[in-house]
């Protein structure tokens, strides 16, 4: 049994299985709904942010990281050119948010310690109406 062409990237971006059709039908490639499913959108959701989300991922793209990477620093709170910069210094992403102003100032030991609560920036931003 052959394998979907893009099957691969879903599985290495971890878009849930379960979501996968969700993605396609709302139009959004691997990347984007990997991009999406990161801040907290569903595939219902996430159809009214298509533009915002294809800028998003355009950016990762022009930049090679639309990759499992790229989603790192994303979810991270960086941006493509920030990640970029940080990368091309030779400096990991723990180092990178080690060094953003305020990170971790109020918690003791490691990362670990706010394990679980999504980066700042990284939540589906609230449309006024």
């Amino acid at each position: 049994m052959s394998r979907e062409p893009d099957s691969e990237a879903w599985a290495e971006l971890e878009v849930p299985q379960r979501e996968i059709e969700g993605w396609k039908s709302a139009g959004l490639s691997p990347f984007e709904a990997a991009l999406a499913h990161g801040d907290g959108f569903t595939p219902l959701i996430a159809v009214h942010f298509r533009r915002q989300l294809r800028k998003t991922s355009a950016a990762w793209q022009r930049v090679g990281l639309d990759t499992k990477e790229g989603l790192s620093w994303h979810r991270a709170g960086f941006t493509a050119k920030e990640a970029v910069t940080w990368r091309d210094a030779g400096v990991s992403l723990d180092a990178a948010r080690a060094s953003q102003d305020g990170y971790n100032k109020h918690s003791v030991g490691t990362h670990a310690d706010t394990a679980g609560s999504p980066p700042a920036g990284n939540k589906p931003k609230r449309i006024r109406t």
